[in-house]
């Protein structure tokens, strides 16, 4: 592999989101909780962070509910789907 094609590669996998005052980001230990971006920084080491209704969040930890598909976007603004009941009759039976 060349330099160049080295070069390209690796500014290729770090290209930031396209974000925007507005988005909603999923945020939390199971990135369930809804945050919406109200402004953006960086911090002490220059990385960006968004700043958000639930406190500042980097731009690559949280999960992003614009890029994600269309039937897990559904359910991330939705709220979460039943769980099944078949595995649940089993054990009563």
């Amino acid at each position: 592999m060349s330099k160049q094609d080295y070069c390209k590669a690796r500014k290729k996998a770090y290209e930031l989101p396209r974000l925007a005052v507005g988005d909603v980001l999923l945020v939390g230990k199971f990135k369930n909780r809804k945050a919406t971006i109200t402004g953006f920084s960086s911090d002490e080491n220059n990385q960006p962070v968004a700043q958000t209704d639930k406190g500042d969040q980097m731009i690559f930890k949280p999960r992003i509910a614009k890029l994600m598909p269309a039937t897990q976007r559904l359910m991330a603004y939705c709220g979460r789907a039943d769980p099944p009941v078949a595995p649940l009759v089993r054990f009563l039976f």
